[in-house]
Order: C-alpha cells, then structure tokens, then sequence
C-alpha cells in the first residue's frame, strides 16, 4: 500500500468538491390536503401556498398515551341495551351539569376558530382558550392529542374528557340536545 502524497490528496478532495458542487437531484412532489382533497402543493394558486407556508405541524412523541380502560366484553356497548331512545340520547350526551369547563385550541391563522370562539363566549360554562401557536399551547395540545384547530374538550369535574368539537355545526349537535333536556 502506496503512501499519498498531499498534493494527491489534496486534489482528491477538490475533484470530490467539484463533483459535489454539480449533484442535482430530481424535484420532488409533495402532496398536501386543501379544501377536502390531496394535491400537488406546486399547483396550488398563491394564497394556497402562502397559507401552507403558515401551518404548523403537531409531532406527538411515541410514548403511548393514557386512554381509559377498554369495555370489556361482559359490558357491551350497544343501542339493544337501552331500553328506549331518551336513555340512549342520555348516555350519548352528557348533561349539562356534568360538564365543569372546556379547552378551546386555536391558532392565531385559523379561519375557522373565530366562530368557535364566539359561540363558547356565548356559553355560561367555565373554560379557557389555548393558542397552539405558543410553546406551551403547542406542548398542551400535543400531549391531549389535538391535531387540527379548532378543538373543543369538554370535561367533567372529574378532569375526563367527556366529548371534542371541531366546528359550530358539532357544538349545537352536541350542546342544544342538552340545553333542550333541561327546558323539557
């Protein structure tokens, strides 16, 4: 085995710079969702691609997280076990007392979170807004598992999360059956 000389190794290392310097690569397609479907993010319009260069991406660590124990097979859930449709709609809709207060998660780009936040003002129950856009906002939604914004979580006093909404539509499907429930 031959010694090198350092001019060898020397111009070994600028025809490894050259031939670095000229590596071109092939352009790579990234898909994306917009407006309820997938597509090529180089063939969006402007705006599109102004506001894809604003979200933030949630990354939710691979520790499994804490779910509530699993129903067991002794204890099915199924529609035959009540014995009528106002005991189903109770169980399916938690009463209104039960729940004690809400995390609201919005981000400051979010078009859809100004009429969620407008609708929960108009609530009398107990809550708090969460801006993901924050460090801390964004470590708090990644360890509920919040993935888009707007998110709604509504607990009990018990701090178990009771039900999520995502929209206005969701929030009077889910809060009108109990505010109806308790003029009946």
């Amino acid at each position: 085995m031959s010694e090198k000389t350092l001019q060898e190794i020397e111009k070994e290392i600028a025809e490894t710079q050259a031939e670095l310097a000229n590596v071109r690569g092939d352009d790579c397609e990234v898909y994306a969702r917009i407006v309820g479907y997938y597509r090529a993010v180089r063939n969006w319009n402007k705006g599109k691609k102004d506001e894809y260069k604003l979200r933030k991406l949630f990354k939710i660590d691979d520790t499994p997280a804490e779910f509530p124990a699993e129903r067991t097979e002794s204890a099915p859930l199924a529609a035959t076990e009540y014995e009528s449709e106002a005991d189903q709609s109770a169980t399916l809709f938690p009463k209104h007392e039960e729940i004690a207060y809400y995390e609201l998660y919005t981000r400051e780009s979010c078009p859809n979170c100004p009429a969620v936040k407008n609708y929960m003002d108009k609530l009398s129950l107990e809550g708090r807004s969460i801006n993901v856009d924050t460090k801390d906002g964004l470590e708090s939604a990644a360890a509920r598992g919040v993935l888009a914004t707007p998110t709604v979580i509504f607990y009990n006093t018990m701090n178990t999360e009771l039900f999520r909404a995502h929209n206005t539509q969701e929030l009077q499907d889910l809060l009108e059956p109990l505010s109806t429930a308790e003029i009946a």
